[in-house]
């Protein structure tokens, strides 16, 4: 009878933590992209829903910059640049701007390595991920 009752108050204790964890609004919408260069966390990039807030975070000290480049799908399904921010601050930073996200459109972050600077033709890495509200 021990064994039952310990049983039943497991499965009961796993069912609320469970619909605790689905029913949590804090960040639910929150979107994060990172940038991995040679097995290492370079930077990322983080779309904080609560505010349509974009942030470019810069992870490693190598002397590198991070860009970060928001992109929405156009009517001929093809992505086009709506804004970016670029972290050339330092590693532990980050960078940021504003852009009211529609639930109409896709949405594209972007976020890439460089070592010329801003708009780098030729960054070292890129990882791409969409997202929509």
């Amino acid at each position: 009878m021990k064994k039952w009752l310990t049983r039943i108050a497991v499965a009961a204790a796993a069912s609320v933590a469970m619909i605790a964890g689905i029913t949590s609004p804090a960040y639910a919408g929150n979107t994060t992209v990172d940038v991995v260069w040679h097995d290492l966390l370079r930077g990322d990039m983080v779309h904080v829903d609560d505010g349509d807030d974009f942030r470019v975070y810069d992870r490693y000290k190598d002397g590198w910059g991070i860009e970060g480049t928001l992109q929405q799908k156009n009517y001929l399904g093809n992505w086009v640049k709506v804004d970016s921010a670029y972290n050339n601050k330092g590693a532990g930073t980050y960078v940021e701007f504003q852009f009211d996200v529609r639930e109409v459109h896709s949405y594209r972050l972007e976020v890439c390595l460089n070592d010329d600077g801003v708009n780098d033709p030729n960054p070292l890495e890129c990882t791409r991920k969409e997202f929509s509200e």
